[in-house]
């Protein structure tokens, strides 16, 4: 095997074992996002009076996809770290993936988790604010 064969099978940073959990993950964040971008939309609309809907069903349905959302969002952090955790271990034990790799999937984990916790923790905040307001 060529040395750049051997670099190219150990590049676990920038190939598919980091983009696949990655692209899971974004497709739960968009899911996410989705679904509390309708929630607050029909809260508006139930709000203005463009749908004919009791205030406090309004405000049940709202909630619930909210929570739904932040459902989805939590979930997903889950499989994400244990796939990440398990990527970056296997890296740390091959010799020839170097300790920048390691560090970069350690990054990029940490990052991605901390936006899914905030956007949670972002996403439970507005629920708040919307027992408070009915």
């Amino acid at each position: 095997m060529t040395v750049v064969a051997k670099e190219i099978m150990y590049d676990l940073a920038f190939s598919d074992k980091m983009y696949v959990p990655e692209s899971i993950l974004i497709e739960w964040f968009n899911l996410s996002a989705i679904v509390t971008a309708s929630s607050l939309i029909f809260y508006n609309m139930a709000r203005k009076g463009t749908l004919k809907v009791h205030p406090h069903l309004a405000k049940f349905i709202s909630i619930g996809l909210i929570l739904v959302s932040t459902f989805y969002m939590l979930y997903s952090l889950s499989p994400y770290y244990n796939r990440m955790s398990n990527l970056a271990v296997t890296c740390k034990k091959l010799k020839e993936c170097p300790d920048e790799q390691f560090d970069h999937i350690t990054r990029i984990k940490t990052v991605y988790l901390f936006s899914g916790i905030f956007t949670s923790f972002v996403q439970i905040i507005i629920t708040y604010l919307i027992v408070v307001t009915v």
